[in-house]
């Protein structure tokens, strides 16, 4: 009965009903794009981080992997106390280098050469990238990224030459290397050209012998990280992290988009109750004759205020589900454009769809919709009959 009432009004007045549905479908978009962006970046970010298995990280002290061209010296040493340390079951050592990768003999207008960065890795225990083709590199091997290799136009077996390309007491060093395969790279970012090639080999090139930027502890599965990490953090001069730590850090530096998350989710709740409060607060005065005439025959207040509120709900409702759907298509707009955030891995998404952000932005529509319709209509029903009489005439 409420609700076919509460239709029955809405339709009756289809420019305003419109135009409400409009304004409330836009507040509850920018709500679920703003729940999806609050928690999507550290969600995806720990997803990547926990994809190969890899539980912990060691860096050279006061540095995260990546974060500077610091080193760790004497790896070897440290190897062993890594081998010795209860509950380690893989160490998968890294070392990162720029250099130039160069296609062709130089004589052809067509050859190529661009800057990469080049990842010493131990091809049996490596987290870095996923084998799409070929094989992982070995000894004067290397493995491209697909956008690279096409790049070059190269193909399994081809050659390409890797230099150094800092650095006055290496420089003008090369190596012919075989494409043995191409991979993706799971911590690429955009603009970035990743390769990879034998940990052995990269030290030799660039000098820098036993030494590596950082390296990847695979946590046995009987043993906690956090017990192998107090462990190793006591035994070794060097930064241990969990993959926790590593997303708490992380998300400090993000920390900007979770605070604009807030603030536009916010916005567009008081946006709601301001709209959906106007409209119902218009349909109130304009109806005052008929919750008079309503109140004179006996029909209770609370009967009324469940009607008009009705109203309100099913306009939120309405506007709500197709908020819901411009909201990810919105997103998926948003991605493209924040992709291009510097320095992110292409892997890691800002605006992740999950069920409950849809559930959350869609009820806390709902429950603002229902209070803002609420207001107008319990003050409308606390008024006497002869007030509400005197307050219809013109």
């Amino acid at each position: 009965m409420l609700a076919r009432y509460s239709v029955r009004e809405l339709v009756h007045r289809p420019l305003r009903t419109i135009l409400a549905l409009l304004g409330v479908a836009v507040a509850t978009a920018m709500l679920v794009d703003m729940l999806m962006l609050a928690g999507g970046i550290q969600r995806s970010f720990a997803e990547l981080l926990s994809a190969r298995g890899y539980e912990l990280r060691i860096s050279p002290k006061g540095t995260l992997p990546f974060d500077t061209e610091a080193t760790i010296p004497n790896f070897a040493s440290l190897m062993d106390t890594l081998a010795a340390t209860n509950g380690v079951a893989g160490v998968g050592p890294v070392l990162a280098s720029a250099v130039i990768l160069a296609h062709g003999d130089g004589a052809a207008p067509s050859d190529l050469s661009v800057r990469a960065i080049a990842l010493g890795i131990d091809p049996t225990e490596q987290g870095l990238f996923r084998l799409i083709d070929g094989e992982d590199p070995v000894e004067n091997e290397v493995l491209l990224d697909q956008p690279t290799a096409e790049a070059f136009g190269v193909a399994l077996g081809d050659m390409v030459e890797m230099r150094v390309a800092g650095g006055l007491d290496v420089a003008g060093r090369s190596a012919q290397m075989r494409v043995s395969g191409i991979g993706e790279f799971l911590y690429a970012a955009r603009g970035d050209v990743p390769i990879a090639v034998p940990l052995e080999e990269l030290q030799l090139l660039t000098g820098k012998l036993d030494r590596v930027s950082f390296a990847m502890i695979r946590v046995a599965e009987d043993a906690e990280a956090e017990a192998v990490r107090t462990e190793l953090a006591g035994a070794a001069r060097v930064e241990v992290v969990t993959l926790a730590g590593i997303v708490a850090q992380a998300n400090e530096r993000l920390s900007y988009f979770r605070q604009l998350a807030l603030i536009l989710g916010s916005v567009s709740l008081i946006v709601t109750s301001l709209l959906v409060g106007t409209i119902m607060a218009v349909s109130v005065s304009e109806r005052l004759g008929t919750i008079a005439a309503l109140r004179a025959i006996g029909i209770s207040r609370r009967s009324i205020v469940g009607s008009l509120t009705a109203e309100s709900l099913i306009l939120c409702a309405l506007a709500g589900a197709a908020g819901l759907g411009l909201g990810v298509i919105v997103a998926e707009y948003l991605e493209t454009i924040l992709s291009d955030f510097p320095g992110l891995p292409l892997a890691v998404e800002f605006f992740v769809l999950r069920p409950e952000s849809l559930a959350t932005a869609y009820v806390l529509l709902l429950a603002v919709g229902s209070v803002a319709g609420l207001v107008p209509a319990w003050r409308a029903t606390q008024l006497e009959v002869a007030t509400l009489l005197h307050a219809e005439e013109p």
